[in-house]
């Protein structure tokens, strides 16, 4: 019974949400701790549900991607913050489209060089270069290169995560946490996770951060499968 019950993909898609929401109840608990965001949290509870049952990520999937349906509406919903602030957005977008270009090339720069000169393995090295846009974009970016799709998903979580949690604080530090410049780097660098932790800081903020996500994700998926 039990093991019929697991095997549909309802189940899991209302354990993702569950999960997903009761991350969210324990970051709102800790007074919004950018070390544990609900995404980070949800992720640890439905695989530690996926390891105790033994249930296989092709079973899981099927249930996964009803959830990936919503994410098309969820990235058009970001034109929201955009909307209020596009008039001052592109008087500077030059500046911008500046930032996020050399913003971009060196993340994925950085990310090549560090994984060639520890790691030397060329799939690891592809998979790498795609850890600063959102999931659905670094996978396919992954498969066109010759990388490891769900290597791919776990560099991107793990980069949302880190950089959610040290962009704005460490920008604080150096006295340059004004809306534009955190929200791009959130964008840049943290993409869908980062954006998210912008839409807490403020509408300015998310508003630079969903061009930067949205910019740098159209940029690497056109420039890597060519470089890599």
């Amino acid at each position: 019974m039990l093991t019929d019950i697991l095997q549909q993909p309802t189940t899991w898609l209302t354990v993702t949400l569950g999960a997903y929401l009761l991350g969210q109840k324990l970051y709102q608990s800790l007074n919004h701790a950018s070390w544990l965001p609900p995404v980070l949290s949800g992720f640890l509870i439905v695989t530690s549900l996926l390891w105790l049952t033994d249930t296989p990520y092709t079973v899981y999937k099927q249930g996964g991607q009803l959830l990936s349906f919503f994410l098309g509406p969820v990235v058009v919903g970001l034109a929201v913050p955009l909307f209020y602030h596009f008039h001052k957005m592109k008087k500077q977008f030059i500046t911008i489209l500046f930032a996020i270009t050399f913003g971009s090339l060196t993340t994925v720069g950085t990310a090549i060089a560090l994984a060639h000169y520890w790691i030397s393995i060329d799939a690891i090295t592809s998979t790498i270069a795609s850890k600063s846009v959102t999931t659905p974009v670094a996978v396919a970016i992954a498969e066109q290169t010759g990388g490891i799709s769900a290597l791919a998903a776990a560099f991107v979580i793990v980069t949302g995560i880190i950089g959610a949690a040290i962009i704005p604080p460490l920008l604080k530090l150096f006295r340059l946490g004004s809306p534009q410049t955190t929200g791009i780097s959130l964008g840049v660098c943290a993409h869908a996770v980062g954006t998210s932790r912008a839409i807490e800081l403020g509408q300015e903020y998310a508003a630079y951060s969903a061009m930067a996500m949205t910019l740098t994700a159209s940029l690497h998926a056109i420039l890597l499968p060519w470089l890599l």
